[in-house]
């Protein structure tokens, strides 16, 4: 069941060197079943909207957990305050062996390229391009401003357009955000699921969307990696289904909308009542037989 939340103005979030870091990613969307993980204790059925690990850690939020397989649910309107993901809502639902998540406005990097100033040369090439023949000139290969991480120097070449006019626009015109996406919906019940992704927009442009029971790679650079529809069974009988992983380049990593369905829980046996002791039956007197009639001879006069 989907529900609809009336739209709250949409949090600004400073943006960090992190957030900008994603700028050059490479974007690769893939089907991924994944080995069984080795858990000897056995698991409750749960589920979880958002969650991230690295330099700016996200706690799985909103989260449900189901451990007797009773129905639960939990809702977030938004996320602890954070540079790096809003949410407009999230649900999270766990049960007896199922679990569903659904997520709507999900905003990773809000305002990322925003920060970054045009190199001198770059800009004067940007103001004096020609209008006609723009398309055929090369990418310059300038460095972008230091984004204080662990990551190797990024240059103009790193970023995921075409063209001279295609990046002037990119830097000139920045996206609100890295990546968009409308909607998200995860479920699971046993050892199936599914993801059910909408409108996602990268850079300020809609992508066409592979679908979730096929791989497909986007061509871009190595700094980001975006897994879809990633699966996976555990040793003690568990599944699990996370409709988007976001790396980027190793120094964060954010799961979006995972689903785990548990063993249905063990219902406790019914006690069986106790049985009353039954009386033995009151002897009925009965009424002494009939004596047996004895026969009598006599005489009856004949007529006619």
């Amino acid at each position: 069941m989907r529900f609809q939340l009336p739209r709250k103005p949409g949090r600004r979030l400073t943006p960090t060197v992190l957030t900008a870091a994603a700028v050059a990613g490479v974007v690769t969307f893939s089907l991924v079943a994944s080995a069984p993980a080795g858990n000897a204790a056995a698991r409750p059925s749960s589920a979880y909207a958002v969650s991230a690990e690295g330099q700016v850690p996200i706690a799985k939020t909103p989260y449900a957990e189901s451990p007797d397989g009773k129905r639960q649910t939990a809702t977030a309107l938004e996320l602890p305050k954070n540079p790096l993901i809003s949410v407009r809502a999230g649900t999270a639902t766990a049960g007896n062996d199922s679990a569903s998540v659904e997520l709507f406005d999900i905003v990773i990097g809000p305002d990322l390229l925003s920060q970054v100033k045009l190199p001198p040369e770059l800009q004067q090439q940007c103001a004096s391009l020609p209008k006609t023949g723009a398309a055929d000139l090369p990418l310059p290969d300038l460095a972008l401003p230091d984004l204080g991480l662990p990551l190797p120097k990024l240059t103009t070449k790193d970023l995921p357009v075409k063209n001279l006019p295609d990046l002037c626009n990119l830097l000139l015109n920045p996206p609100k955000s890295l990546l968009g996406i409308d909607s998200l919906n995860v479920w699971c019940s046993g050892d199936q699921g599914g993801v059910d992704l909408g409108s996602l927009t990268l850079l300020g442009q809609k992508l066409k969307l592979p679908s979730t029971k096929q791989g497909a790679t986007l061509p871009a650079a190595p700094l980001a990696t975006i897994t879809v529809n990633s699966q996976g069974k555990h040793s003690d009988g568990a599944f699990t289904i996370t409709g988007l992983t976001i790396n980027l380049g190793g120094a964060e990593t954010i799961n979006l909308a995972s689903a785990t369905c548990a063993k249905p829980a063990t219902k406790p046996k019914p006690k069986p009542l106790p049985q009353p002791v039954n009386p033995a039956p009151a002897q009925v007197a009965t009424p002494p037989s009939a004596p047996v009639p004895t026969p009598v001879k006599t005489h009856q006069p004949v007529t006619g």
